[in-house]
C-alpha cells in the first residue's frame, strides 16, 4: 500500500515541474519584444532514488519523479563582451565624427562663404595696391579687407574655442552617467544575491537588467565584466575597478591643470586620470573604446596656438626637435580639435607676419658692447604718402598688447670705427613663453593708426614714388613656400595651399571617423544577431515547448489519475 501510495507523489512532481516549465514558457511568449531580455529554460532532473533492496546483481531502487533542476537564461558571454567591446569602438569613432563634423562648420565649407573666400579677398586687395601703390582708395580698400580678414579667423578661433569648452557639459553629462549606471549594477547585485541566496530562486530578470546597463556602460567607457561565484559581478573600467562585492568607485571631472577650463576625468578614491590619452590607439588592444574617451581624444588638453607646432629651424640641434616631435605626437597630433585650432594659427600667423615683415622689413646692429639689435632697416623701409604721413615702417597687423618696435638710443661704431650715438626702432620679438607677445590669432588686430589713416601704408619710397617692390613683394607672398601642414610630413604648401590642405586632411578625418562608426554598427548588429540567436524569444518555438510541456502536464494528470483508480479499486475491493 505505501508503494502505491507513493506513486502519488512521483506524478505530482511531475505536474510541479511541467507547471513551472509552462509558466516559464507563458513568460517567454509575453516578453517577446521585451528590449534586453533574455530567454528563459527549465532544466528537469531526476529526483533521488529510493532503495527497495539488494539482489545478486545489484540494487533494487524505485524513481522518485522529477525536478527543476535550474530556470536559466541562455546566454554566450563571449558574444556577450564581443557585442561590448564592438560597441565601445563603434561609439568612440562616432563621438570623433560628430566632434569633426561640428567643427568644420565653423569654416563655412558647406555654407558656401568660406573662409577661403576672405584669404582670396585679401589678395585681391593686394593685388590692387599693386597695380597703384600710391592710391589712397586702394590702400583704405586693403585695409578693409584686412579687417574683415582678421575679424572672421577671430571668429573661426572663438567659435573653436568656445566648442572645446562647450563639450564639458557632455563630458560632465556622461561621467553622471556612468556613476549612475554603475549604482544601478551594484544595486542589482546585492538584489540577484538575496534572490538566490537560498539556492532555491534565480534571478533571472535581475540578471537581465544588469547585463542591459552593462550593455549601456561599454558604449560610454571600456568595461571588463568578471562573474563571481555567487552570481554578483566585478566592473572593471579602462582598467580600474569600478563596480565591486562592497562598494562603486565613483569617477568625477576636475579642471585639466589649475586654471585651465578644461575638464578632464578622474577617479575620486585615487586621485587618478581615468584615460591615458597619450597612448596610441594600437589594432586589438581596444583603448579605442567608449565615447568619453572619443570626445576627449577629439578635443584635446588645451588650447593650443602655432608655437606647440615645431618647426626644425626654432632647435638648436636634432636632438631637441626629436624630442619636441614626439612631443607633439603624443599630446596634439590626435587632438583633432586641439589640432586644427593650432594648425589655423600658424596659417594666421604666416600670413600676417609675412606681410608685417615685407611693410616693415628688420636688419641687425651690433652696440659698442658687443649686443645686437633687430631694428627697422630705415634704408629700404617704405613710408606713407601725403603730407605729414612721412612714416616709416607702420605695420598692417598688430599685437594688442605689444608694439612692434620701441625707440631706444644705442651707441654704434661708424663707417671710421668712431663711436656714434642713434635712436633706431628696435624689434620685440615673439617670446614663446609670453602669450601676449605672439602674433596669434587672438592677440593680433588691424593696427589702428592705418584703420583711421590708410595713407600712412608704407608703399611709398622716401622720395615720395611709389614703392613698387614692396607691392611686388606683398603679391608674391601668395606663390611662395609657407610651411608644412604637419611637422610629420615634407610637403611645403602657399597660403592657399595650407589651407585646402588644413581642411582637406580634417575633412577626410571626419570621414574616415564616420565609416569607421559605420562599419562598427554593421559588425555590432551581426554580434547582436548571433547574441539573439542565443538569448532571443522564438514564438515558434516557444509555442512547441510550451504543447510539449501541456502534454508531459496531461499525461502526469492521467497518470495521476491512473494511480488514484488503482487505490479506489485497493480500498473498495480488497480493503473490504
Amino acid at each position: 500500500m505505501a508503494g502505491t501510495m507513493g506513486r502519488m507523489y512521483i506524478g505530482t512532481s511531475g505536474l510541479q515541474a511541467h507547471q513551472n516549465a509552462i509558466n516559464t514558457t507563458a513568460h517567454n511568449l509575453t516578453n517577446l519584444d521585451t528590449e534586453g531580455y533574455s530567454r528563459q529554460q527549465v532544466l528537469m532532473a531526476d529526483r533521488a532514488y529510493q532503495n527497495l533492496g539488494y539482489t545478486k546483481v545489484g540494487i533494487k531502487q524505485t524513481g522518485l519523479g522529477t525536478k527543476v533542476e535550474e530556470t536559466r537564461t541562455t546566454r554566450d558571454k563571449y558574444l556577450d563582451n564581443k557585442y561590448r567591446i564592438q560597441t565601445g569602438r563603434q561609439y568612440y569613432y562616432q563621438a570623433k565624427s560628430e566632434v569633426i563634423n561640428e567643427a568644420q562648420e565653423y569654416f563655412g565649407e558647406t555654407e558656401g562663404s568660406t573662409f577661403q573666400d576672405y584669404m582670396k579677398n585679401l589678395w585681391n586687395s593686394i593685388q590692387e595696391v599693386q597695380k597703384e601703390p600710391n592710391s589712397f582708395v586702394k590702400r583704405t580698400a586693403l585695409v578693409a579687407t584686412a579687417s574683415s580678414f582678421v575679424d572672421r579667423a577671430s571668429e573661426i578661433y572663438t567659435q573653436l574655442k568656445t566648442y572645446q569648452r562647450n563639450l564639458n557639459d557632455e563630458i560632465q553629462d556622461q561621467a553622471d552617467k556612468i556613476n549612475k549606471i554603475a549604482k544601478e549594477i551594484y544595486d542589482l547585485n546585492e538584489k540577484i544575491l538575496k534572490c538566490e541566496a537560498g539556492k532555491l530562486e534565480s534571478a533571472n530578470d535581475y540578471k537581465d537588467a544588469r547585463n542591459q546597463a552593462l550593455d549601456e556602460l561599454s558604449s560610454l567607457i571600456s568595461v571588463e565584466v568578471r562573474e563571481q561565484s555567487n552570481g554578483t559581478v566585478n566592473v572593471y573600467a579602462e582598467e580600474h575597478l569600478l563596480v565591486s562585492d562592497d562598494r562603486t568607485f565613483e569617477i568625477g571631472t576636475r579642471p585639466v591643470a589649475p586654471g585651465s577650463d578644461l575638464l578632464t576625468v578622474y577617479w575620486k578614491s585615487d586621485d587618478t586620470t581615468v584615460f591615458n590619452l597619450e597612448r596610441n590607439s594600437v589594432a586589438g588592444d581596444n583603448s579605442d573604446t567608449g565615447s568619453l574617451k572619443g570626445m576627449l581624444s577629439a578635443r584635446g588638453d588645451y588650447t593650443p596656438d602655432y608655437t606647440d607646432i615645431p618647426l626644425r629651424e626654432n632647435y638648436g640641434n636634432e636632438a631637441d626637435y626629436q624630442n619636441a616631435l614626439q612631443t607633439y605626437n603624443r599630446t596634439l597630433n590626435n587632438r583633432d580639435i586641439a589640432s586644427l585650432i593650432s594648425q589655423f594659427d600658424q596659417l594666421i600667423h604666416g600670413m600676417v607676419t609675412r606681410i608685417n615683415d615685407v611693410l616693415c622689413p628688420n636688419t641687425t646692429i651690433t652696440d659698442t658692447r658687443g649686443m645686437t639689435y633687430t631694428i627697422l632697416n630705415t634704408e629700404i623701409a617704405g613710408k606713407g604718402f601725403g603730407e605729414g604721413n612721412d612714416i616709416q615702417g607702420i605695420e598692417l597687423f598688430t599685437r594688442k598688447g605689444v608694439d612692434r618696435y620701441r625707440e631706444q638710443t644705442i651707441t654704434v661704431l661708424d663707417g671710421s670705427g668712431n663711436p656714434t650715438t642713434k635712436t633706431v626702432q628696435v624689434y620685440q620679438p615673439e617670446n614663446p613663453d609670453d602669450y601676449y607677445s605672439l602674433y596669434t590669432v587672438e592677440q593680433i588686430q588691424i593696427n589702428d593708426v592705418l584703420v583711421k589713416n590708410p595713407a600712412l601704408l608704407p608703399l611709398t619710397k622716401v622720395n615720395g614714388e611709389e614703392y613698387q617692390d614692396v607691392a611686388n613683394q606683398l603679391l608674391e607672398l601668395w606663390n611662395e613656400d609657407f610651411a608644412t601642414l604637419d611637422p610629420n610630413t615634407l610637403v611645403m604648401n602657399n597660403f592657399d595651399g595650407y589651407y585646402t590642405a588644413m581642411v582637406g586632411d580634417y575633412a577626410n578625418k571626419g570621414y574616415t571617423y564616420t565609416s569607421i562608426a559605420e562599419k562598427q554598427a554593421t559588425l555590432v548588429n551581426e554580434v547582436n544577431n548571433q547574441r539573439q540567436q542565443v538569448l532571443g524569444v522564438s514564438s515558434d518555438e516557444e509555442l512547441t515547448n510550451l504543447i510539449r510541456y501541456q502534454h508531459a502536464y496531461n499525461a502526469s494528470s492521467r497518470y495521476i489519475t491512473v494511480v488514484s483508480d488503482m487505490i479506489a479499486h485497493i480500498i473498495e475491493k480488497l480493503g473490504a
